[in-house]
């Protein structure tokens, strides 16, 4: 299969064959909303309104705010700081008057893996749903850089047609407004303990790995066909610190983290620092937490990090109503009139998901606790964003207001999504490498509590799947491999669900594996184990999982184990068994036909990585969860963990057999130099590392290499980091091909964060440079830093 076409290629060839997409027409739920183009319901500046300062688009953005400022009365002001329209306590409808012709707008719509809308119909009956992709983690596991690009290119193209056509917010909990234009997505915190019951929405645990997701998908998400406008706003969450929902005695309402200067620059600052800079990211979500004793609403350090140390000038919105929770469960103040003015003149918190600033925001100025001005400067961040979507300007020579239906969930779209579905299938175990794949026409038995699953694939945050507002239109695994299994018989047992079963559901699974001749298990948890709202307490496989694999391997057929997660589960026992193991975490829509396929040896696609390290069951009794420093103790991911490991960081096997070697005419370079300074003439200013991989199997497939960095030879080093990734390439190979990768690295890229204060710091020494697939192909050069020891970026404030 040839690699799928860049975003802006893409798009144009989907609305060029709009008018000939084939859409799946079913009956429709009462979700399902018509399809009636509202655009002169959702754009300003018509007449009799036309005429007013701010819609003259000669005039700059920032002076025609302004004057839109100016024309409001102070009583229409805290519907525009308000998001969602009726739900999550927000008062509702927002942001309309009528008497400056401005029509309303719902701030947050989720787009964690498409856009979580319902569907629309057309009065011919055909149904048009969002593309539902897999989650994040599995896109985390892909390692592909473009298809973060990508995913968030078709969901921004998509959010533009289904507001349009008028969708609606897809949960009852929100208000079901109708759909705005920014993305409360997507969510770059780091997968920093494996009990976080959030895992599942984020790219994984390496900070440097999230700033490429966090870039690309904003990238992607707000760059499109018209340079001139945004084609949607991005919403980076949760800044920051946030990977704690309820454990040791606290919840994400209440949690103070309390973190160093150190960790904060090293760990939680980078990703987001990564889509604000290089990104351009427009919006940040401000995180339920407080960190350091300030919750981060109303931190003016962190709102000083975000817009005058990082240049951010794009809008801040709550978690929902996480403004209340600076009064009422954190206590920072004492009245919700105080938690306004902190929020709007300390964290410069823009937007309010609730009811706070919505009823008490003139109240706070009336009592003097901030001014009429802070009020305007958070109007004047969130009212930019809509200008640069384009919606107070003549709509006939904008693209965006002229995207048709047929965009939504289009074929290109679905594509991709299979694509990526396939590239995040991670083979974690495959004794001699015989065992899968599978060969079809056998009787196949499939057991365990996912065999049958269909919602449970699709993860966490999705709009409406299936037209008829079931799951019914999702494949589940026993009828993928059913039908992958062509000429054989395949038949299904439950054995037990995700954590309870019976001696009687047991004893028939084991039966049908005894009458089989191959067992697929798939086994893992759901979201009543992990979700928002949720930790986890253990992170073993439920034990009645672990009797019931045992009980079935007993049986001595050749098995294979499927586990579906989010984030980690301990497989120890199984990892020591003649099992085949595929780690497909949530893989979304498609994500059984991506399974079965890797199964049969159907995916030429293979290649997924782990993005997170599996530690044994019994790191949670060693790590408290409310530790947030990464280098204590055992230490925290594959940059600072010092204990045993199940599966690495970065691990995935293959069908097929790669090599790799420094390039020939590279050998000479197997020792660089470069300068922090001036101080070596002969130094470079980058320094490049390349290697040729090739495919010396037989089947097509996928590998990545991965380059990392350890300091091995440093004077003054203050660090036990023990390598940092700061490059990848995923690259797809047909028998005998091969391709050159390279890494190029000015001296920053090898800077360090010193443990004392903060700062990142430029170190002479020499450091060892690691190109690699994650797991048997290695090549190693070294890199001498020379000069005098600096400070190359300074901890904010400092």
């Amino acid at each position: 299969s040839p690699p799928p076409p860049p975003p802006l290629a893409m798009h144009r060839a989907v609305l060029a064959a709009a008018l000939v997409c084939v859409c799946f027409v079913a009956a429709a739920s009462a979700k399902t909303m018509p399809a009636t183009n509202v655009t002169t319901q959702t754009r300003a500046c018509q007449p009799p309104h036309n005429t007013y300062p701010f819609c003259d688009v000669t005039l700059s953005i920032a002076d025609r705010v302004t004057d839109l400022i100016s024309r409001l009365e102070d009583s229409e002001k805290p519907p525009f700081l308000t998001a969602r329209e009726g739900g999550g306590h927000s008062p509702g409808p927002g942001c309309n008057v009528s008497r400056l012709g401005l029509p309303e707008y719902d701030w947050g719509v989720n787009c964690v893996h498409g856009a979580q809308t319902s569907c629309v119909q057309l009065p011919s009956g055909e149904v048009f749903c969002p593309t539902s992709m897999p989650n994040p983690v599995n896109y985390g596991a892909t390692f592909n850089t473009s298809s973060y690009l990508q995913m968030g290119a078709i969901i921004g193209l998509e959010l533009r047609a289904l507001w349009l056509y008028g969708a609606t917010e897809y949960l009852e909990w929100s208000g079901r407004p109708h759909a705005g234009l920014d993305c409360w997505s997507p969510n770059i915190n780091i997968n920093r303990d494996p009990r976080w019951g959030r895992n599942m929405e984020v790219p994984g645990e390496d900070p440097y790995h999230s700033g490429v997701y966090g870039t690309q998908y904003t990238k992607g998400l707000q760059e499109g066909q018209d340079s001139r406008y945004l084609q949607a706003v991005v919403t980076l969450k949760h800044w920051d610190a946030y990977s704690l929902e309820n454990s040791d005695g606290v919840d994400r309402f209440d949690f103070d983290a309390k973190i160093t200067n150190f960790t904060l620059a090293d760990t939680y600052f980078p990703a987001f620092k990564a889509a604000v800079t290089q990104g351009n990211a427009r919006g940040v979500m401000c995180s339920y937490n407080a960190v350091n004793g300030v919750p981060t609403c109303a931190s003016s350090f962190l709102s000083s990090v975000l817009r005058e140390t990082w240049g951010f000038d794009g809008y801040v919105t709550s978690d929902t109503d996480s403004v209340e929770n600076i009064y009422t469960t954190h206590k920072y103040v004492a009245t919700a009139e105080e938690a306004v003015a902190v929020a709007l003149k300390d964290g410069k918190t823009d937007v309010n998901s609730g009811g706070t600033y919505f009823n008490h925001a003139l109240s706070a100025v009336a009592q003097g606790l901030c001014t009429a001005a802070d009020v305007d400067n958070a109007l004047r961040n969130s009212l930019t964003q809509r200008f640069r979507l384009g919606l107070f300007d003549p709509i006939e020579s904008q693209p965006y207001w002229q995207v048709p239906i047929q965009v939504i969930g289009a074929p290109a779209h679905i594509a991709f999504a299979r694509q990526s579905t396939m590239e995040s299938m991670v083979l974690l175990q495959n004794p001699g490498n015989k065992l899968l794949p599978l060969v079809p026409g056998r009787h196949v038995a499939v057991i365990g509590p996912h065999g049958m699953a269909q919602e449970t694939l699709i993860g966490n945050y999705y709009g409406q799947i299936c037209p008829d507002d079931t799951f019914n239109c999702v494949e589940t695994p026993f009828a993928a491999i059913g039908r992958y299994n062509v000429g054989g018989t395949t038949s299904y047992s439950l054995g037990t669900s995700v954590n309870n079963g019976t001696d009687a559901s047991v004893a028939a699974a084991v039966a049908l594996a005894t009458a089989s001749d191959v067992v697929v298990l798939v086994v893992g948890i759901d979201l009543t184990v992990e979700a928002e709202g949720k930790d986890r307490t253990a992170i073993d496989l439920p034990s009645v999982q672990h009797d019931l694999i045992a009980r079935v391997t007993a049986v001595g057929k050749p098995t294979v184990l499927v586990l579906i997660n989010g984030g980690m589960v301990a497989v120890e026992p199984e990892a020591q068994m003649p099992l085949a193991i595929v780690e497909a975490f949530y893989p979304g829509q498609y994500g059984a036909d991506a399974i079965a396929a890797t199964l049969f040896g159907k995916n030429d696609r293979l290649g997924g990585k782990m993005p997170y390290t599996v530690y044994p069951a019994g790191y949670v009794d060693q790590m408290p969860m409310t530790e947030m420093e990464m280098d204590v103790g055992l230490g925290r991911t594959y940059r600072y963990y010092n204990g045993r490991v199940l599966f690495p960081f970065g691990f995935g096997l293959s069908y097929t057999s790669f090599e790799m070697h420094m390039l020939d005419e590279g050998r000479q370079t197997a020792r660089q130099r470069l300068a922090i300074g001036s101080s070596s003439s002969n130094s470079l200013t980058t320094a490049t590392f390349s290697v040729n991989i090739t495919n010396v199997g037989a089947v097509t497939g996928d590998n990545v290499v991965f380059a990392y960095f350890s300091p091995s030879s440093v004077a003054s080093l203050q660090t036990s980091l023990q390598r940092q990734l700061f490059g990848f390439q995923r690259v797809h190979l047909q028998p005998g091909q091969s391709e050159t990768v390279s890494f190029s690295a000015p001296a920053a890229t090898f800077a360090l964060v010193n443990r004392a204060t903060g700062d990142r710091e430029l170190l002479p020494g020499e450091y060892k440079v690691l190109l690699t697939d994650g797991v048997d192909q290695h090549v190693s050069f070294t890199l001498t830093l020379e000069g005098e020891r600096r400070v190359h970026e300074p901890f904010p404030g400092r």
